[in-house]
Parts: structure tokens; sequence; C-alpha cells
């Protein structure tokens, strides 16, 4: 059972972990806030910082490249998301680096790196759509992993809402081409 104290210091942690990373500088965005406590963290949490990195790294790009106003606009959002994310698991005293990108997510940010127009701007989506996709998967088998700590299942728990509602916002883009 999560002590209701707890919750509370991590409901606030994240949310002002996002708000804090829309301010922090761009040398900072993929680093993981480091912490004295410094056990190890799960292979779920492990997997879902991985996730956040391509899904921050490839928003990053639709920043700058997107061709529509619609993915200029939702790229920051989720940049800013997943930096708070990554400060939220790091202000519980585990942080670690997230593991090297597979080659796959490699190959899909160089396409996207190379891609330019309209192709951007549906790669773009395709690759938000299949990270948002494995993060979902990712943080729901957290939230019901009963030996995953506590606080991480809350964080998870509060993603899941959000990783749903950009699925639902990336399926509708889809259908406004």
């Amino acid at each position: 059972m999560i002590d209701r104290r707890a919750l509370g210091v991590i409901l606030a942690g994240a949310g002002l972990a996002g708000c804090a990373a829309t301010a922090q500088p761009s040398g900072m965005a993929g680093t993981v806030p480091q912490s004295p406590m410094g056990a190890a963290p799960s292979g779920l949490r492990l997997q879902a910082l991985q996730g956040g990195m391509f899904l921050m790294q490839t928003a990053q790009l639709g920043a700058t490249k997107a061709q529509r106003p619609d993915l200029r606009r939702f790229a920051p959002f989720e940049v800013s998301e997943q930096q708070g994310v990554v400060q939220a698991f790091g202000l519980l005293g585990e942080a670690a680096p997230p593991p090297p990108m597979p080659a796959q997510k490699a190959a899909m940010l160089q396409q996207l790196q190379a891609a330019n127009g309209r192709e951007f701007d549906r790669l773009f989506v395709a690759a938000q759509t299949q990270g948002h996709q494995e993060a979902l998967s990712t943080y729901m088998a957290l939230v019901q992993d009963s030996a995953a700590p506590a606080a991480d299942r809350a964080i998870a728990l509060l993603a899941v809402d959000r990783i749903r509602e950009h699925l639902t916002y990336l399926e509708a883009t889809t259908s406004r081409r």
C-alpha cells in the first residue's frame, strides 16, 4: 500500500519537475538527476526511461522540423513531459542513465533527422505513436508489478492517462492530414 504522505510528495515532485523541466538549460535535457541514495533502478523503470528518451529526442526534432503547426505545438509539451518524468524518477533516489537506444530506434531517429516537410511530419507522427504505444505497455506493466516500488507505480499510474491522451491526439492528427 502507498503511504499517503509519500504519494503527496511524489505527486508534488512530479508536477514541479514538469514545470522545472521547461526552464532547464538544454544541455541538461537528457541527464538523470543523481542522488546519494543511489540503488539500482528496476528494469521496468529503465525501460520507461529508455522509451522516454526516444520520445524526447524525436519531439526535440519535431519542435524545429515539423511543418504542421499542430505538431510543432505538441512537440515541446512532449519534451517537457519526458524531462519531468526523468526528474520525478530521479527524486526517488535511484537515478541511472537509460540504457542505450536499440538499433531500430536509432534508425528511426536517423530517418527523422534526414527527413523534411510532409515526410518528416509523417515519420514524426509514426515514431511518436509507436513510442507512446510502447510506453503505455511499459507503464501498465509497472503499475501492475506488485514487486515494483510504490513510488514507481504511482508515477506510472499518472503517466498512463497522459500516454492515452497523447495516443488519442496523435490518432486525430493522422486523420487531419
